[in-house]
């Protein structure tokens, strides 16, 4: 039995590059290939879309999300504040639209628009396992189903 590494990298959420900043609303990101070939498995076998409509179908999960959501949000806004005061009190073009993606209350994890409307977006299954593995405060069901199917397999 292989064992999978799960391993992710935080990475920063403002990237300056050619003299201009750009927003980055994805903060984890899986490293391990075989971990990112597993979860691809299991998106071609249609789990996003059945994730999708148990939580949807889910009031009590459904607001879950949706409060991890939120709390990005807040998240995003205090590692802005702290690691790029320069963008968060900037009035530059490129400063406003850091804060525009990265503070707009309906831009959440992995830049998922609208996400207190149902039916609910999972987009990606290692978007959510890697936030899972990432920081103990955005643990969601999503990842924990993808891992216990991930080392069921194994």
């Amino acid at each position: 039995m292989t064992r999978i590494k799960l391993e992710v990298v935080e990475n920063p959420i403002v990237v300056f590059e050619k003299g201009i900043y750009r927003p980055e609303p994805t903060r984890f990101w899986i490293l391990e290939p075989s971990l990112k070939a597993a979860i691809s498995k299991l998106e071609a076998e249609g789990w996003i879309k059945r994730i999708s409509a148990q939580i949807t179908e889910d009031e009590e999960i459904f607001n879950f999300m949706v409060k991890l959501h939120e709390r990005e949000v807040k998240k995003r806004e205090e590692i802005l504040k702290r690691d790029f005061p320069q963008v968060y009190h900037g009035t530059g073009k490129w400063d406003l639209v850091c804060k525009r993606v990265l503070l707009d209350p309906n831009v959440g994890i992995g830049g998922i628009r609208n996400f207190r409307a149902k039916p609910f977006k999972v987009r990606c299954l290692h978007l959510w396992t890697a936030y899972h593995i990432g920081d103990e405060e955005f643990k969601n069901p999503i990842g924990e189903f993808v891992l216990s199917k991930i080392q069921a397999s194994s």
